[in-house]
């Protein structure tokens, strides 16, 4: 296997209970692998969603997913590449320009008027992830951004 680093991203399926998080942290501080982010996308009927991304070969990636399906807490574990076209992104700013341009495939909600205006993008991650690079040089302000898991 390749030594090539790549950004991947981990869904996980834990229970919702106490040190899942610091379970799932531990796994990656072990093997020196830092987070891109961390997220906890869904909480509901004792289970949550949480969304991983970090960088590594595809050969450590694979031995942190095992890893993380041998803790109790872990119920199941998604690996998927940051490049795949399933991996969708949104993004929530405030101070959005009004003559926001973004690609064809983000789609755009804009809710409130003036400086309590607030801005949902949508779409695929590298999409979601240039449209917020240029807003954040024209001095908007990003408020949240997740990756959802592939569908």
């Amino acid at each position: 296997m390749s030594t090539i680093t790549q950004r991947w991203f981990a869904f996980v399926e834990v229970e919702d209970r106490s040190g899942a998080s610091a379970a799932l942290t531990g796994v990656f501080s072990e093997r020196g692998v830092s987070f891109g982010s961390i997220s906890t996308l869904d909480v509901h009927a004792g289970l949550g969603t949480m969304s991983v991304e970090f960088a590594a070969s595809e050969r450590l990636a694979q031995v942190l997913v095992r890893t993380l399906e041998r803790l109790a807490v872990v119920r199941s574990v998604a690996l998927i590449r940051a490049d795949d076209a399933r991996v969708q992104a949104v993004a929530v700013l405030t101070d959005v320009p009004a003559d926001l341009a973004v690609e064809p495939t983000v789609s755009v909600h804009r809710h409130g008027d003036g400086d309590a205006a607030v801005t949902m993008l949508a779409g695929p991650l590298p999409a979601v992830s240039a449209a917020v690079a240029s807003l954040r040089e024209r001095d908007a302000t990003v408020e949240a951004l997740t990756v959802l898991p592939p569908r």
